[in-house]
């Protein structure tokens, strides 16, 4: 039966008018004997159930129609007249995805000419059952009955496919849809897509009422296989580098999977995505891992800003597995992780199938970074064993979470700052960026824990469809800054000292809670002393007298796999928006590191409210502090930790305080120059408040008028000018506060252009005003270029509070500006005032003094001095390249100073081992991998450091499979004048 649109087999009836005629449809005894007579609701409701491919023949139309659901309301009156505006109801509420006309007049009868109408108006062509092939319909079609199959179709219009195809399906086989594919919720399963190019495929639901988000794209998982063109993979379990080199194993998140692209780990069945978690050994040139997994993600295919996110899956249960529907940025605009952000729109443990969570993750990079997040609880009898849908809608300024529908989380208060900016980037970043879309199931990690012997292997997750849409029924929200208002501590508040100290028992009078099995519970006041076995740190702590003041000193028996192997910890209550100063000391009895933090509880997600702060002890007492602005919620059981795992030096800690110091710092007028050496803050103008004028004055004199903007989208300064003035002078940006060092110098750049070609002058000012250089002319064009200004501080003194101008007068062409750097390009040296020999006992005549060794738990290494030469005895050195290290912390290094580093090293067996010179928060200022033979060999490097830093040697000696012993000996490192 080829059902098109035609006179063919119609009826006496529909054959009146031929341009209202429907071939494909069964009169029946009902229906009215004229086009032009008007229709009963029995007549019209059996012939909309014809269109959905639910009519069975003769039988009752409106118990066919109720069960259905859109039976009206009018069953006693089947016989009446079915009137206009009642028609379209039906129609929309049956066919919601269609623009149906307004009723022109809705209390007048329907007749049948437009009822057959409407028919024409929703499909040109009609399939119902069998096969079709090679066709091309110029408008819309219609598949309304089971077990059909299109094969080299082409619809120019939409296509719709309604419930009557049941169970039998559809198949689309290498079938063209220019428009959109509409398919009834019911069905959309039942639906095989086939070397098919169909557009958009939208699902829809009977009296679905408009939305103001619409589809902008979905994968309905249609097809046999995964849709390259729609999802991409991960692959491995390490994090690389743009070399292929490992950076962090795990994914970053000690996950235990090696991802695939495999058949055996992601497909599509019965109309869904499947990922299945499977446990088989695999090796890569990383390590071996014992479980197989896949991670799909659309990075480079499809990436949004702004819109509502949602997907409907159900989740596998057993401890260990970690199932995740989240989004990262298509570009680090901002900076590396989680400056750029993250959004996880839902991540669940597998041991607990009541909760799943939703996140986003931001701040400064990692370690400095900080989260926040929510969980959300099933109802009983329910679980994430279930399908369910879970959503994010995401507006600037906002992001809310959904599940089923039913909102649980709503954030609009977030920052981040780039590691080499001097503030926060302009809220709301980070997310004001493109972000795309992920799926996946981990196996281990941070999140719910390694698998253990109860769980159960293959696990999977099932994806049913995700979508994502743009809103277009309203305008997106406005961005709201967010306001913090500084409450007090409340009354009910773990209180401060008399003196203002936030932590109680200074001096350890009430003694330690010592906490070694995760079953243990936390002091809520004085002071805990953790050692837990997930970490496998063993150690002791006790009072100890130095320099007349009691200090805790905690002694290392086994100094565990991470940092928080060993922990002291006190609670104390912080707010939001106050600034705190730490404050403590502290010392070892050789030199280590030592990290410290504030942060929150388990009930917290361990968030990281202070970033952590890493320090070089020595065996001399020191004092160290730190300050930070909580920018989270209020904790009233926050935590002030020492993480003093990894390495086995005892630490003596005392005189801790925690103050509340707001409003009391005071701001310096001086700018020290950024991480990267810039000494311009937000050269590239999208930090501080709305503005992104942060650090940025515009000053205007003499008649002129101009104002410095920044458009939110573009990110570039414009100074906008009204009226020019009467000289170059008469129109300023200036920033103020920049260090002129004597006897450096330096090179100005930046981008610009203007609106018409015109000149414009770089100054470089004293703060009393004075002109170290004549002000440098430089020529604009209407392209936008880079321009270079070299300038050289001559004077005797140094000038910490100077000042950048760029003239911009005397002319009405428009200026705009981009990515300015102030950069040293020579130093000045003070050699009688800087280190020439940072690093000691580098002959090894004084044993360990001033180094120190780490054994990852993966390892097995004895670090010694033997006959004064570092020897490294390596039995088993682990999977990273940091498994097994020694180091020397501590050196002090000077800015624009040349160092030559020299050593002899030799290995038992000939192997490559790497060294870094590298600073608390592992930024590199030297690396290089080298090769050792069985012969002693000197290597010697040259470097210029870029900034005064305080940085570790550190020799790794991880990642070979082989025992054998190293030997290092005659490190020197000194100052090449």
């Amino acid at each position: 039966m080829v059902l098109t649109l035609s006179l063919v087999g119609t009826t006496a009836v529909f054959a009146e008018k031929k341009d209202d005629s429907l071939g494909w449809l069964e009169e029946k005894s009902f229906y009215p004997p004229k086009s032009n007579a008007a229709m009963s609701k029995l007549a019209f409701i059996d012939m909309v159930n014809q269109w959905i491919g639910v009519s069975e023949g003769e039988g009752d139309a409106l118990e066919i129609a109720e069960s259905n659901g859109y039976l009206p309301d009018f069953k006693a009156n089947e016989k009446s007249v079915m009137k206009q505006g009642e028609a379209l109801e039906v129609l929309s509420y049956v066919f919601p995805t269609v623009e149906w006309p307004d009723a022109k007049k809705a209390n007048k009868p329907l007749k049948l000419k437009d009822a057959v109408h409407y028919a024409n108006e929703l499909a040109e062509s009609v399939y119902t059952e069998g096969t079709y092939s090679d066709q091309t319909v110029e408008g819309n079609a219609l598949i309304s009955g089971p077990g059909v199959t299109l094969k080299d179709v082409t619809i120019k219009g939409d296509l719709h496919i309604t419930r009557g195809i049941g169970t039998e399906g559809v198949v689309l086989d290498s079938v063209t849809v220019e428009g959109t594919v509409y398919i009834d919720e019911t069905v959309q399963n039942a639906v095989k897509l086939m070397d098919s190019d169909v557009g958009q495929v939208s699902i829809y639901a009977f009296g679905t009422d408009s939305s103001d988000w619409s589809l902008v794209w979905s994968d309905e998982f249609l097809t046999e296989e995964i849709d390259p063109d729609k999802w991409t993979y991960d692959i491995g379990n390490w994090i690389v580098d743009e070399n292929g080199d490992g950076v962090s194993p795990g994914w970053g998140n000690n996950e235990k999977e090696y991802y695939t692209d495999s058949e055996e780990n992601s497909f599509i069945e019965d109309g869904k995505l499947v990922i299945k978690a499977k446990k088989e050994q695999t090796t890569d040139q990383f390590g071996t891992y014992d479980y197989t997994s896949a991670k799909l993600k659309t990075k480079g295919l499809f990436s949004k800003k702004y819109g509502k996110f949602e997907a409907r899956m159900k989740l596998p249960e057993g401890q260990g597995y970690w199932p995740a529907f989240w989004m990262m940025p298509e570009d680090s605009v901002y900076g590396e992780w989680p400056t750029s952000g993250e959004i996880d729109i839902m991540e669940a443990a597998g041991s607990d199938t009541d909760t799943i969570g939703g996140a986003i993750h931001f701040g400064e990079e990692f370690p400095n970074n900080t989260y926040k997040a929510k969980d959300y609880h099933f109802p009983e009898g329910s679980d994430y064993t279930d399908f369910h849908t879970y959503s994010i809608e995401w507006e600037p300024g906002e992001i809310r979470w959904y599940v089923d529908g039913e909102l649980y989380q709503t954030l609009n208060d977030w920052f981040t700052k780039g590691t080499n900016e001097a503030t926060n980037y302009t809220y709301p970043a980070p997310f004001d960026q493109e972000f795309y879309m992920i799926l996946n199931l981990a196996v281990g990690g941070w999140y719910g824990g390694d698998p253990d012997a109860t769980t159960e292997f293959p696990g999977q997750m099932e994806v049913d469809y995700v979508r994502a849409y743009e809103l277009t029924g309203r305008d997106y929200r406005e961005p709201v800054e967010p306001t913090r208002e500084i409450e007090p501590l409340p009354e009910d508040a773990k209180q401060p000292t008399e003196d203002g100290n936030l932590i109680y028992d200074q001096n350890y009078e009430e003694g330690f809670n010592v906490v070694d099995e995760n079953t243990d519970t936390m002091d809520d006041t004085y002071w805990n002393f953790l050692t837990l076995p997930d970490f496998a740190g063993v150690g002791s702590i006790a009072t100890d007298e130095v320099n007349g003041e009691t200090f805790a000193k905690t002694e290392i028996t086994n100094a565990g796999n991470a940092l928080w192997s060993l922990q002291l910890i006190q609670h104390l209550a912080i707010m939001q928006g106050h600034t705190y100063e730490v404050t403590f000391d502290a010392k070892t009895d050789a030199s280590r590191t030592l990290m410290t933090k504030v942060s929150g509880g388990s009930e917290r997600g361990y968030a990281n409210y202070s970033g952590e702060k890493t320090f070089n002890l020595t065996s001399d007492v020191q004092s160290y502090s730190y300050t930070f602005t909580h920018q989270q919620e209020n904790d009233l059981a926050a935590r002030l930790e020492f993480n003093m795992g990894t390495n086995a030096n005892p630490v003596w800690i005392g005189n801790v305080r925690v103050e509340d110091i707001t409003g009391q710092q005071e701001e310096s007028t001086q700018k020290e120059p950024l991480g990267d050496g810039n000494h311009v803050y937000n050269g590239t103008f999208d930090q501080g408040d709305a503005t992104r004028l942060a650090y940025w004055d515009t000053i205007v004199q003499n008649g002129a008028e101009a104002e410095a903007v920044v458009n939110p989208d573009e990110r570039v300064m414009h100074m906008d000018i009204e009226a020019e003035g009467k000289s170059q002078e008469d129109i300023q940006l200036q920033q103020t506060g920049l260090q002129f060092l004597k006897g450096n110098t330096y090179e100005l750049t930046f981008r610009a252009r203007a609106e018409q070609a015109r000149e414009i002058e770089v100054g470089f000012i004293g703060q009393d005003r004075k002109n170290y250089a004549e002000p440098k002319p430089v020529s604009l064009t209407e392209e936008w270029k880079t321009y270079t200004v070299p300038f050289e501080m001559t004077t005797e003194n140094s000038d910490l509070e100077g000042q950048l101008k760029f003239y911009m007068g005397q002319s009405a062409s428009d200026v705009y500006m981009d990515d300015v750097e102030l950069m040293q390009t020579s130093t000045y040296v003070d050699y009688d005032n800087i280190d020439l020999t940072p690093l000691t006992n580098g002959d090894f005549a004084n044993g360990m003094d001033a180094w120190s060794e780490y054994i990852h738990f993966d390892a097995n290494a004895n670090v010694d001095v033997q006959k004064e030469v570092l020897t490294i005895d390596i039995t088993n050195a682990g999977n990273e390249a940091w498994s097994v290290l020694a180091e020397h912390p501590g050196l002090e290094l000077a800015k624009g100073v040349t160092y030559k580093l020299s050593f002899d090293a030799r290995s038992s067996i000939a192997r490559d081992i790497e060294f870094t010179l590298e600073d608390a928060q592992y930024s590199r200022y030297l690396e290089k991998i080298i090769t050792l033979s069985n012969e002693f060999e000197t290597f010697t490097y040259e470097f210029e450091m870029p900034k005064n830093e305080t940085v570790s040697l550190k020799y790794l000696m991880g990642q070979f499979a082989e025992e054998h012993t190293i030997e290092l000996d005659n490190v020197h490192l000194e100052v090449q004048q």
